[in-house]
């Protein structure tokens, strides 16, 4: 969607509904206990403190937005109703809107919704039942700076009747959504989608990345702008020699959920190697473990993907597709990822090209179905 850009002076305060909102002490937050923030069929200006209501726009800019939804009000409902096709302009680092009433939602959207703007919008949220996000039918866009934060153990996004090929939720540029991890343990974190067609591939476009010093969160990032995590190297001591270019030599044995690092057993699997089709498969997962355990293996359900870095890069690997993708790069692979006992497996030969290692690096002993790499 393209932004529009709010123009003319502001109109005399227009208050959405019948009720005023009630204000608390500076430091609190104005209290929201009727429907005032209904903007469906608003066809004027109207503004409070913090938001302004462009209605020829369809834009609801946030700016010092502090509201709270008390327990027992708003239930079953949403704090913020918006239009189809409508906009939400996030300005500042001070924008908070909390529900404690059951079901809940924190925005309602009829239809498509685009998140844009350079500030920060933390959404608190206490029923289980209720959304942070909820979009009937189109897209959600979430772009510029905009940065929203969400503390909640229910859906962040609720995307209800979804439809059509592209993309329906997508973060571009350098916005973020980010969201504590331990809270959606057994859940959907991401998406509800009810609809008669498949679900498409390109419905998702964004990546999930932890955060780099925190690790208790998530975020969701345009999958261009994603980086490899920048790690602190300790400092060589002038006492040891540099073996920062010393090679590890690993054996891994078809059947066998151990996998040795020069010599020693350093790592066992839950899941073994095994042979298909007259490929070796490998558990990513363990071999990351061994190679490079500060590195992580993270699943999508929703996307059907494994992300990873390897040398810096983000690859992506979707079971049974015929290619992975490394960085922008689409790659061939010699046979797809399999998924087997919850875990991620891929063929040895696919393995050296993700790792980008030569047929030099690999011994592959028949007799004794033993692997032994070496990088």
């Amino acid at each position: 969607m393209k932004k529009r850009i709010l123009c003319g002076a502001l109109s005399a305060a227009i208050l959405v509904g019948v009720s005023p909102v009630t204000a608390l002490a500076e430091d609190s937050l104005n209290v929201l206990d009727t429907k005032v923030m209904d903007f469906r069929n608003q066809e004027e200006d109207a503004s409070g403190e913090g938001w302004y209501w462009d209605a020829n726009g369809q834009t609801l800019t946030l700016d010092g937005f502090r509201y709270s939804v008390p327990y027992n009000k708003l239930e079953d409902s949403a704090a913020i109703y918006l239009p189809e096709d409508s906009y939400v302009e996030i300005e500042g680092d001070d924008n908070v809107l909390e529900t404690h009433s059951f079901h809940c939602d924190a925005f309602y959207c009829e239809g498509e919704v685009n998140f844009y703007g350079d500030g920060k919008l933390t959404l608190s949220l206490d029923s289980y039942g209720a959304n942070a996000i909820y979009v009937e039918k189109g897209p959600l866009l979430i772009d510029d700076e905009a940065e929203i934060t969400v503390e909640s153990s229910g859906y962040i996004i609720y995307l209800n009747n979804a439809r059509g090929t592209n993309p329906l939720i997508s973060i571009k540029d350098d916005a973020k959504l980010i969201f504590n991890k331990k809270d959606h343990k057994g859940r959907n974190i991401l998406l509800t989608k009810k609809s008669q067609v498949h679900t498409s591939s390109n419905w998702l476009d964004y990546a999930e990345v932890e955060d780099t010093w925190d690790d208790d969160y998530i975020n969701l990032v345009a999958k261009e702008t994603v980086k490899a995590p920048e790690k602190e190297e300790p400092p060589v001591s002038a006492e040891k020699p540099d073996d920062s270019q010393k090679q590890n030599e690993y054996k891994i044995v078809v059947g066998s959920p151990s996998i040795e690092k020069n010599g020693k057993i350093s790592y066992t699997a839950d899941v073994s190697p095994y042979l298909s089709n007259g490929y070796t498969m490998l558990p990513l997962r363990a071999l990351l473990e061994v190679s490079d355990p500060e590195q992580e293996v993270k699943w999508s359900a929703e996307q059907k993907a494994a992300y990873t870095f390897v040398n810096n890069k983000l690859v992506v690997i979707n079971p049974g597709q015929d290619t992975y993708k490394k960085g922008t790069e689409k790659i061939e692979l010699s046979t797809p990822a399999e998924t087997k006992n919850g875990r991620l497996f891929v063929s040895l030969r696919d393995w050296m090209s993700i790792m980008e290692m030569s047929s030099s690096q690999l011994n592959w002993d028949s007799e004794t179905k033993t692997i032994t790499l070496t990088y």
